[in-house]
């Protein structure tokens, strides 16, 4: 299926008198690794992106496409589950000097659930705190721009339907990483 532009928004340069019409909200369909690029060069030129996969990349595939653009840059990174595979994605990224800083969220869970896994990533992660944890975010902060992505993936290769938003609104960045980091922190978010 093709990209769908559902929304613009018109600005009006006062200084100037002339009209820009700038895309605001845009959708995606991902049928294949293909569509993944469509789905990048959507969040290019749209503040907010929709998308949905039938499971032909992951997680880990939008990131590395993305820090193509935006690097080098620190990622923040909330999920229920990791696999040794994007793991080793992150680390690869980071000895390029895609990726100069990893923050980590991890449910409580994956030190027994995938131990070698949780190993591999302590020893490489720049932080990791464990938590009781199901949300799945990932910031990406760069000198070029910020680009958030809440979706229902985990970080593993997963075969099955996913949904999610991308956003490249700075403010809705720093929403993100301040209590991603106040969680890292012990410090109370929901007072």
């Amino acid at each position: 299926m093709a990209l769908i532009k559902i929304e613009d928004d018109i600005k009006v340069d006062e200084n100037h008198l002339h009209a820009e019409t700038v895309s605001t909200f845009d959708m995606v369909i991902c049928r294949n690794p293909d569509k993944l690029k469509l789905l990048v060069e959507a969040i290019k030129t749209s503040e907010h992106v929709h998308f949905i996969s039938d499971g032909d990349w992951s997680m880990h595939d939008l990131v590395m496409q993305l820090l193509t653009i935006y690097k080098p840059a620190q990622l923040y990174i909330t999920t229920y589950a990791i696999r040794e595979f994007p793991i080793r994605q992150l680390i690869l990224a980071q000895e390029r000097g895609d990726i100069t800083n990893v923050k980590m969220l991890l449910d409580y869970r994956a030190k027994v659930r995938t131990p070698e896994v949780f190993h591999l990533a302590s020893m490489n992660i720049n932080s990791i705190f464990l938590t009781s944890i199901h949300a799945k975010v990932t910031v990406i902060k760069s000198d070029f721009g910020c680009v958030t992505i809440v979706a229902s993936a985990n970080w593993t290769q997963n075969p099955r339907i996913e949904a999610g938003i991308v956003s490249t609104n700075k403010e809705v960045a720093e929403f993100h990483i301040n209590w991603i980091e106040k969680v890292m922190t012990d410090a109370t978010i929901f007072e």
